[in-house]
């Protein structure tokens, strides 16, 4: 795995979990997953995401896993760890925590919070934390939230952050999965600091814009596939109605549609089981659930489809 200095390049995995029974970290069986994946081409990993149910583990599990991974020889410059809280102190103490272990960065996310929250509030929010690490060598990164809401970061409310914390964050990452965002995003900062996106179906489009550089769940499954999509340019693809299109690309959308009316993680996290013969892949920390018993034989029925129409090509 290899970091850019001063930004991300190629395919960061917006890591998933093994579980065991008591919904603890296989540590082993995570680290195992890691070095496969750096052996496919995989830059760099993404800890307690979306992906990896970051919001259901404390600091202390947190910092415990990044160590457990650099005991098990994964570089500290090939990590970024999602720091957000819904207390700006418990971000800090964390970034505090991590700092000696040399990580690439930390992300950091809009909190969860309820109530009144103005854009006012929201900024202080991630100038606190810039404030009160300031000094420490961390690389910050900002977050929009998955889904959105009255909470997630605006572009009025990113210029004010980067305006009364200059030189403190160094890159911006849309999880909204919506494109026009994103784009809107690339429009307005790209020259202040460099824009991701964790949407694997806009990978390549992504490339296209110069982009090489991707936060992909689906990478836990199909990392080869990801790398092809994200080192990709428009030189290669053939042009069709003013699209850029390819094999990847259609492969990448037929993986999607294995699980496109059903929950993202659990669906991911059973395929999981089914590709390394293992159940404690396919467990999520509650309040999550499992899918049910007629999504698991419906989508395996599919993801076998899928491997087949993979080896055929």
């Amino acid at each position: 795995m290899t970091a850019i200095v001063g930004g991300l390049q190629g395919v960061w995995v917006d890591l998933l979990n093994p579980l065991n029974e008591d919904f603890s970290i296989s540590h082993k069986k995570l680290a195992t997953h890691v070095k496969t994946l750096g052996a496919k081409g995989v830059a760099g990993i993404v800890m307690f995401g979306h992906g990896g149910e970051g919001q259901a583990f404390s600091a202390t599990e947190r910092l415990e896993a990044v160590k457990q991974m650099m005991a098990h020889g994964v570089s500290g410059k090939d990590i970024l760890l999602h720091v957000g809280f819904s207390s700006w102190m418990d971000s800090v103490q964390l970034i505090r925590a991590v700092q000696p272990l040399g990580l690439l960065g930390c992300i950091i996310t809009p909190p969860l919070a309820e109530g009144s929250i103005t854009d006012l509030g929201l900024a202080e929010y991630f100038i606190q934390i810039a404030k009160n690490t300031q000094g420490t060598g961390v690389r910050l990164h900002l977050s929009s939230l998955v889904k959105g809401g009255r909470t997630d970061l605006k572009p009025n409310v990113i210029t004010d952050i980067l305006r009364q914390a200059p030189g403190m964050f160094h890159g911006l990452i849309d999880q909204s999965h919506n494109a026009s965002h994103t784009n809107d995003w690339i429009r307005s900062f790209v020259a202040m600091l460099p824009v991701f996106s964790t949407q694997d179906l806009n990978a390549h489009a992504m490339a296209n814009l110069g982009i090489h550089a991707s936060i992909s769940s689906y990478a836990n499954l199909v990392p080869e596939l990801m790398v092809k999509l994200v080192q990709s340019s428009a030189a290669q693809k053939v042009s069709v109605s003013g699209n850029k299109i390819g094999n990847e690309d259609e492969r990448l959308e037929q993986f999607a549609r294995l699980f496109a009316s059903l929950p993202v993680v659990p669906s991911l996290k059973f395929l999981m089981a089914l590709q390394y013969r293992d159940t404690d892949w396919m467990r999520v920390r509650p309040p999550r659930s499992e899918l049910s018993r007629e999504s698991h034989e419906q989508i395996a029925k599919e993801f076998k489809k899928f491997n087949q129409t993979g080896a055929a090509h």
